[in-house]
């Protein structure tokens, strides 16, 4: 008896490991017209997990902790203009987005001039 609890055991272990709820850290660096960027984090339903707001300013930095259950999420990134993350044509720092957990260290980054959307899943 004790042997086949041992041999479930060892068999559901690897399992269990895929189904835990993890976190997510979000870094976003605007770049010069940080009004035209919006972004979204939707879940496997396409709810909305989280989302930009309307406060960011030219050149700074989102850095936010995000605890998450363990499921498929999709990541959208929107530019009104069609530069993404570039900066001006004339001066300027170009902007980023960086997801990561120390669990899978860089899930999704994404900088500079990726047009008018990116989507990571």
């Amino acid at each position: 008896m004790k042997n086949l609890q041992l041999l479930l055991l060892t068999l559901l272990i690897p399992f269990l490991g895929f189904t835990q709820n993890s976190w997510i850290n979000i870094q976003y660096m605007s770049d010069n017209y940080p009004t035209e960027i919006t972004w979204e984090i939707l879940d496997g339903y396409g709810s909305i997990v989280i989302e930009s707001d309307s406060n960011y300013i030219l050149n700074s930095l989102l850095d936010t902790t995000l605890a998450l259950n363990a499921s498929t999420y999709t990541f959208n990134l929107y530019d009104i203009y069609g530069d993404g993350l570039g900066a001006s044509q004339w001066n300027g720092t170009d902007g980023w987005f960086l997801i990561q957990n120390s669990c899978q260290d860089t899930i999704m980054y994404v900088a500079g001039d990726f047009g008018f959307s990116y989507i990571d899943t």
